[in-house]
């Protein structure tokens, strides 16, 4: 069997027993690449229609990703090719980076994240996940997912409109790509709604670029009127605008849930449904352990952070997207920058031995409970 995949993917060498995995450039996968390939596992850099696909072999896509808008769903099932993704599977490294984006936001802005409100929009597992955790941070969240709603959600939380909780301290967004229907996504934020944002708001965007539009938002930031800023997508991917990228608090080359741990449950997650698709028993995924102890003491928000910064920095890949915006071609930088990103493993790899002051206990009982 030949399978075409993206390099960037972790884990193939389940698929080797499989077959001859052939390794791509995702982001500039052509039709003549597939050649006869009768399985394709993607990133969200590829986009999967009928312009890639069109006389190909091609029975099975899988996207180790959450999101499916770079994937032409109807056009699969039209020719009987089985679909699969990875919702969730980097749900806990999102968690993680918004938790550590809103301590950084907070201490720029000399605010505590005890008491304040923050909509997390969009209840999906990522999302639901966030919410959670900043409820665990001392934070009143407030949530927002009509399509959800119009399910019959009866989750812990009272589902509002989004424009009702423009006002929030915080505004986070988990919500997918979407251009039609009653609850299209595309400029979710659009100028009308960012206007109403305020200097002392603050807003962290983890999900698809497009969701904010990103010119109305330099314009309000520009003008001094904008929230506080951190971005981890952009909506002229892979290119980040430079003026933009200066506004901001904060920004990452769409990395949010690169954790070592997230990559690797989306490849398995794919090779689970792959096995399932040709009715065969799936090899038991690898274990892997670490005995690395943490006895940073957490009696603050600070400390809080420390704990966070010792699996991850954020402003490392602030640094490094800043770096590559100089390069001679900023769009292959950013690429290459989420392609040879470094290892970087989710908090409950680490065993915690350090004492903990009564408000913080929730949200560190979160970080370092089993996966």
């Amino acid at each position: 069997m030949q399978i075409i995949a993206d390099a960037n993917m972790p884990g193939l060498e389940a698929f080797d027993a499989m077959g001859t995995v052939t390794r791509v450039d995702g982001r500039s996968l052509t039709r003549q690449q597939l050649g006869d390939a009768e399985v394709l596992l993607v990133r969200s850099v590829t986009r999967v229609d009928a312009r890639l696909l069109a006389g190909s072999r091609v029975r099975f896509v899988g996207s180790a990703t959450i999101g499916t808008d770079h994937v032409d769903l109807g056009y699969l099932q039209e020719l009987g090719i089985r679909f699969a993704h990875a919702p969730g599977c980097n749900a806990r490294a999102v968690a993680e980076y918004v938790l550590q984006a809103v301590l950084r936001l907070c201490q720029a802005g000399n605010r505590s994240p005890l008491g304040a409100t923050a909509a997390v929009v969009g209840l999906g597992n990522v999302g639901h996940r966030v919410a959670y955790w900043l409820s665990d941070l001392g934070m009143s969240v407030r949530a927002c997912d009509p399509p959800l709603e119009e399910q019959g959600y009866e989750g812990p939380y009272e589902l509002e409109p989004l424009d009702a909780m423009l006002d929030a301290d915080l505004i986070s967004l988990h919500v997918p790509l979407t251009d039609s229907g009653n609850h299209a996504t595309r400029h979710l934020l659009d100028a009308g709604r960012l206007s109403r944002l305020s200097s002392s708001q603050m807003l962290i965007n983890t999900c698809r670029g497009p969701v904010i539009d990103n010119q109305a938002l330099l314009a309000e930031l520009d003008a001094g009127r904008g929230p506080a800023t951190i971005l981890d997508v952009w909506e002229t991917e892979p290119l980040v605008p430079p003026a933009l990228f200066r506004q901001v608090l904060l920004g990452s080359p769409h990395i949010a849930g690169y954790s070592a741990e997230g990559k690797l449950k989306g490849t398995q997650m794919l090779y689970q449904a792959f096995c399932d698709w040709l009715g065969v028993t799936a090899q038991p995924a690898p274990v892997s352990a670490s005995n690395e102890i943490i006895t940073q003491p957490v009696a603050s928000e600070e400390d809080l952070l420390k704990v966070l910064q010792i699996a991850y920095q954020l402003s490392e890949d602030h640094r490094r997207l800043g770096d590559s915006l100089a390069s001679a071609d900023p769009g292959k930088a950013f690429d290459r920058l989420r392609k040879e990103y470094p290892l970087r493993h989710e908090l409950h790899d680490w065993h915690y031995q350090g004492d903990i002051a009564a408000p913080w206990q929730p949200i560190m009982r979160r970080l370092f409970a089993p996966a």
